[in-house]
């Protein structure tokens, strides 16, 4: 099987996409599949290297416009590299119209992330392209039934939608000697006091915010990992509500350090105020080291993933009293929080680890081609 892959960007760059696009690819070439990855690189040069098996090509790039790349080679890639079956990522405007210019008898399978949220403006110009790109597609594979329910464009495709949750490599998550030394100088360094920990970019739609202004009614230290265009605001925000050292701004960390950070805390929140927040893969993260997770009640795959009353506490969006009380709730019941973690550790195992999702896609795949064969 001959598989093209139409991403945003590959590792080592960072981000949820890019995490399981790389497991996807990887994935399918353990199965015997030979798989070619086409990509935006972040310079004007196109790069071509072969990573674990697979062909990755990152494509010249003149800037972006709408976070998308200006990337005009990208748009021939399904002419370029022959392949049985294409799998791309919506929303990235360079796969769909790279999808629509190649041979229309071409699988396609549209891993549908999420509606367009934050250029809701812009979808409205290209709606025609997208109302094409649906209607090309053979499947439409969503990772929570809350995309199709909540989506704005897919129940008219209802029929060819698939469900198939995304997953996590879960050995990267088992403590280890090591590991189990960081742990242990993390909650030593917290003096005490339970920590609160939340993973993401620094920009709005994230919450952060929510977050550091619930601190203030509770005895905690409150971890941000991430960075962005809203680092220096927070910062101001904490020092206004007079945290201090109570809130650590961790930057970027290395994939060795998250485990310990995430096992580390009492509690994971993700405060995400708006359906940007379309998964929320760190959930999982945090799940398989068994934390309890806060989520925001959001019109996304965010409160399929963390169950309320189950696998942690789902609030809504953009309300820190609700918040506070909601962790002042957990951080009084140790035994409540260690039922809710064992059981979203239980939930990773059973639906949302790596194997499990590469499998159904691989089966999809499979289908698909044994189907599209002449009789």
């Amino acid at each position: 099987m001959r598989i093209l892959e139409l991403g945003k960007f590959y590792w080592p760059h960072r981000g949820g996409i890019e995490t399981l696009l790389r497991a996807w690819c990887e994935g399918f070439a353990r199965r015997g599949a030979e798989v070619d990855c086409v990509v935006a690189n972040q310079g004007l040069r196109s790069a071509h290297e072969t990573i674990n098996a697979i062909r990755v090509h990152r494509l010249g790039t003149f800037g972006s416009c709408w976070s998308t790349s200006i990337c005009p080679t990208y748009l021939d890639s399904t002419r370029r590299y022959p392949a049985d079956l294409w799998h791309a990522h919506f929303p990235n405007p360079l796969a769909d119209l790279a999808c629509l210019r190649g041979q229309p008898t071409t699988p396609l399978v549209l891993t549908y992330h999420s509606d367009v949220v934050r250029q809701a403006r812009s979808i409205r110009l290209y709606q025609p392209i997208l109302t094409r790109l649906l209607e090309r597609a053979t499947r439409i594979v969503v990772a929570t039934p809350r995309h199709l329910e909540c989506s704005a464009w897919l129940p008219p495709y209802a029929s060819k939608c698939a469900v198939i949750p995304f997953g996590i490599d879960l050995a990267r998550f088992e403590p280890t000697e090591p590991m189990r030394q960081r742990i242990g100088e993390l909650r030593s360094a917290a003096g005490g006091r339970s920590i609160l920990l939340t993973v993401g970019r620094l920009v709005g739609y994230k919450g952060q915010r929510y977050l550091i202004e619930a601190a203030r009614d509770l005895d905690v230290i409150v971890w941000l990992v991430g960075t962005g265009p809203l680092e220096s605001e927070l910062q101001t925000l904490a020092r206004g509500l007079r945290l201090g050292s109570r809130v650590r701004f961790w930057g970027s960390v290395d994939d060795a350090e998250l485990p310990a950070l995430l096992h580390a805390c009492d509690v994971f929140v993700l405060p995400s105020i708006t359906p940007n927040e379309a998964f929320g893969l760190v959930q999982l993260e945090a799940m398989a080291c068994g934390r309890p997770v806060v989520s925001c009640a959001l019109p996304s795959g965010v409160p399929f993933v963390n169950r309320n009353g189950v696998t942690g506490l789902v609030v809504p969006p953009a309300d820190a009293a609700a918040l506070t009380e909601s962790l002042r709730r957990l951080l009084a019941d140790p035994g409540w929080r260690g039922q809710l973690g064992a059981a979203g550790r239980a939930r990773v195992e059973a639906e949302f680890a790596e194997g499990v999702m590469v499998e159904r896609y691989w089966q999809l795949f499979t289908d698909l081609l044994r189907s599209a064969r002449p009789a």
